[in-house]
């Protein structure tokens, strides 16, 4: 919550200090008061994440993944009217690609590692089907969601410091770089995609936790001694499917935004794998979540 106060305030005061004002009233107060709206609305969506987290289905993204695939298609179509000068081949590759891209982000999401698992006291036909699961992609298309905020914060300090002294020339040069599609910009995002590729991979399949779990519940990975070497194990398995995972989420999340290289109009076209990404992974999550409801409801009275 504290980390989202931070930056909800440095974006919000960015951007509503840069908002075009038309008032009698003291600019001050306005963008105070548009800072804190932007604020509660931040923590709002919050909320309602966390309400949708615990009451609903498709955890806390699901509202934010909602809005994004109800106006991509409207903005695709004013991208693409807007473009100029698209060769027919182009449409091909990129149908093409689609195709190409729909398959991979498919199979990678509903890709897992199995370990074999054992328990004590347990010797029946049924032992082959216990296996630990790990995602081929353990970070999922979250990275996406996040990069894109926080590769924005340098630019928006920036913003601010230029806002406060207006002669500080290597702010001026340093926003002009930080600016979506330049090289720099580019070479960060593809950075922070990585960095929160392994965050995420980690905090997504805790090693030390599911140790111990296991351990309390007298289960074992053959060859492996329970507590600490298990849990070196499965961070090593980890490790190997993030190095897979982070180039995966790079190669299509981030270097479609070079497209922006040569039109900066193709935003919105350049956002659509990682979109396509959280919005696979928020289907399979919310089938995992009815299924699970299923398997409780399967239940009924004797008397």
């Amino acid at each position: 919550m504290y980390v989202t106060l931070a930056l909800a305030i440095v974006q919000s005061l960015a951007v509503a200090m840069y908002l075009p004002l038309k008032t009698g009233l003291n600019s001050g107060l306005v963008i105070a008061v548009n800072t804190m709206i932007m604020v509660a609305g931040a923590f709002f969506l919050v909320w309602l994440s966390d309400l949708n987290a615990a009451l609903g289905l498709g955890s806390s993204v699901v509202i934010m993944m909602a809005g994004m695939v109800m106006y991509l298609p409207e903005d695709v179509m004013h991208t693409l009217s807007n473009v100029n000068n698209i060769p027919e081949i182009a449409y091909v590759l990129g149908v093409i690609f689609i195709l190409i891209f729909v398959y991979v982000a498919v199979l990678v999401e509903y890709s897992k590692y199995q370990i074999p698992v054992n328990k004590l006291g347990i010797h029946n036909n049924l032992k082959s089907y216990t296996f630990l699961d790990i995602k081929l992609n353990p970070a999922g298309g979250m990275p996406f969601m996040y990069a894109m905020t926080l590769v924005s914060i340098p630019q928006y300090a920036m913003l601010l410091i230029l806002s406060m002294d207006s002669n500080a020339k290597w702010a001026a040069r340093l926003a002009k770089h930080l600016v979506m599609g330049d090289p720099i910009w580019i070479l960060l995002y593809i950075l922070m995609i990585a960095l929160l590729s392994f965050a995420f991979a980690f905090v997504n399949v805790n090693g030390e936790e599911i140790a111990d779990k296991m351990m309390k519940a007298s289960e074992y990975i053959d060859h492996v001694y329970p507590g600490a070497d298990t849990r070196r194990y499965i961070n090593k398995i980890v490790l190997r499917l993030t190095v897979f995972g982070t180039l995966y989420l790079i190669l299509f999340t981030a270097l479609p935004f070079s497209l922006l290289l040569w039109d900066k109009d193709l935003l919105r076209l350049t956002m659509i794998p990682g979109t396509f990404l959280m919005f696979v992974g928020m289907i399979y999550n919310i089938r995992e979540e009815i299924r699970a409801l299923r398997v409780n409801q399967r239940y009924t009275r004797i008397f």
